[in-house]
């Protein structure tokens, strides 16, 4: 009676098993979010670039507006012999002028990070996966000071002036005001296009006035994507 009581168990045992197997087998893949940097030769991106800089030396606030384009141009290995991604900046001063090559950056997409070397120096601009609790050092490879990036509103919509996007995730670098100085920097990715839109301001203010005296306030926005 012990026997069979024990193959019983036995048998029981290795249909529950055999069961979860079966179903961990048939669970979909984990999405780690590497859709957010999606990068292939021929994809491009152009965007609306406005910024403001304010020089507090020569009193002076000078406003420029721009076209960038960034063409994913083609493959290569780099140093470390990860497959990256060269990217062609261009820029379009304005209607009546033609495009042309400003300089050339590079991107790399591991398991762990998504990477941009931008005027040689290299920044971590997304963590995965992409969750609310992830956090990360947007200069642990580079020589600037630690800067901690971290994720708000994932796969939430997004839409600007000519484009609505149904998942986006925002990447908060840094967000801080205060009498004398204020930042606010942020970039917003979508599924299966990337950075959708780019906030950068760093001033200082008059401590009595409130006005800015120096500093750099700039935007990218996305206005057009597609595929050469």
């Amino acid at each position: 009676m012990k026997f069979t009581r024990s193959c019983i168990l036995i048998f029981v045992i290795l249909i529950i098993g055999t069961t979860a197997c079966k179903k961990d087998s048939d669970l979909p893949p984990e999405d780690v979010g590497y859709s957010f940097f999606p990068y292939t030769p021929g994809s491009y991106l152009i965007y609306q670039v406005d910024s403001t800089r304010y020089d507090d030396f020569y009193d002076t606030v000078t406003t420029t507006s721009f076209q960038l384009k960034e063409l994913y141009e083609s493959w290569f290995t780099d140093a470390q012999g990860r497959p990256c991604i060269r990217i062609e900046r261009w820029l379009k001063l304005s209607d009546t002028t033609d495009w042309y090559l400003r300089d050339v950056w590079y991107s790399c997409l591991t398991s762990s990070f998504a990477e941009r070397v931008e005027e040689n120096v290299r920044f971590t601009r997304l963590a995965f996966p992409v969750r609310n609790s992830t956090e990360w050092d947007g200069n642990a490879f580079n020589e600037n000071e630690a800067q901690i990036f971290e994720y708000d509103e994932i796969d939430e919509p997004y839409a600007s002036g000519l484009f609505s996007f149904d998942s986006t995730v925002t990447v908060l670098q840094e967000i801080s005001s205060n009498l004398i100085e204020e930042k606010n920097q942020y970039e917003i990715y979508a599924r299966h296009v990337g950075l959708v839109y780019k906030k950068y301001k760093d001033v200082e203010k008059d401590f009595v006035s409130g006005s800015i005296v120096a500093g750099v306030d700039y935007s990218w926005q996305l206005i057009e994507y597609g595929h050469n």
